[in-house]
């Protein structure tokens, strides 16, 4: 894979992270989403004599694909860097990487006044820091991964279960996905490789188990949260497919597959949830389904 190929997929992946955990902190503090990537656009497309959109909803999406598109930029950069030979161990890394990020997005920002770091206060701070450092970790090790030497994936090849074994592993990662959302890409993270990319994953798998058991948790049969499990499950059930199977179209057939166990691992979830509810057992089933959820996870990334 060339430079500008290996960091537009590393940053793509960094942006996944750093959205996963800007909605994971919405979630938990039920703050609104920020406005100024947004404004931060808007000013500089004034800047340069560029006429923005004046409703607030088209600004917020230029806002967010400016994101995604910075992310994708320093992906790139990153891996021009990494093919000049400079490297650091991975901590140190992942957190240059955030670092740069960081200091990308809120430079432009300031410089077109739209917010004043010595204005922030700690939680300020905290809401900059750890997304751009689970930017960091993600582009990080997708750059590992890619990288990783011709003997390694020889090895993979020849530990590679039988196609029936592979479906029957994404089958059992979507079921977990329609469990625990952040499983779908959690597991196979964790199991893949420890270090900050496993932390970051172990985090998020952490604080969905404790919003899962909040009154406010929104419905998993939502359109929008069922139609996230289900791509999160094609997606985790794709990645294991690729670490045992090279061909593309084993990665898809569990792909679907794990987009389907996701989507009867919700239902079933959900309608678990709402018998037990119904006999008291709220915290129980919970928790049951905690347990469920991982062990599925378990047999899956093993």
């Amino acid at each position: 894979m060339t430079a500008i190929g290996r960091g537009l997929v590393a940053g793509a992946f960094g942006d996944l992270l750093l959205n996963a955990a800007t909605y994971v902190d919405m979630a938990l503090t039920g703050r609104p989403a920020s406005t100024t990537p947004g404004e931060t656009v808007k000013q500089a497309a004034q800047a340069v004599g560029l006429r923005p959109p004046s409703d607030d909803h088209r600004v917020d999406a230029y806002g967010a694909l400016g994101g995604m598109a910075t992310g994708l930029g320093l992906g790139v950069l990153v891996s021009a860097i990494r093919s000049a030979g400079v490297r650091l161990p991975a901590p140190v890394g992942a957190v240059a990487i955030g670092g740069l990020a960081m200091a990308a997005s809120d430079g432009v920002m300031v410089v077109n006044g739209v917010t004043d770091p010595r204005d922030w206060t700690a939680s300020d701070w905290a809401r900059d820091v750890v997304p751009h450092l689970a930017y960091g970790a993600g582009v990080r090790w997708a750059m590992d991964r890619i990288d990783r030497p011709e003997a390694d994936r020889a090895t993979d090849r020849e530990r590679s279960p039988s196609r029936l074994g592979l479906l029957a592993r994404s089958a059992a990662l979507g079921l977990a996905s329609g469990g625990r959302s952040s499983l779908s890409l959690g597991g196979p993270l964790i199991s893949a490789r420890g270090g900050v990319p496993a932390l970051a994953a172990a985090g998020l798998v952490a604080t969905e188990l404790v919003v899962d058991k909040t009154p406010g948790a929104p419905s998993r049969l939502a359109p929008g949260p069922l139609t996230g499990r289900m791509v999160g499950g094609a997606v985790g059930a794709g990645a294991l497919a690729r670490r045992h199977d090279a061909r593309v179209g084993g990665a898809t057939l569990a792909a679907l597959v794990g987009a389907a166990g996701a989507f009867v691992g919700s239902v079933a979830g959900a309608t678990w949830r709402e018998v037990a509810a119904e006999r008291g057992w709220t915290w129980s089933a919970a928790l049951a389904e905690d347990a469920v959820a991982l062990g599925l996870t378990v047999a899956a990334c093993r």
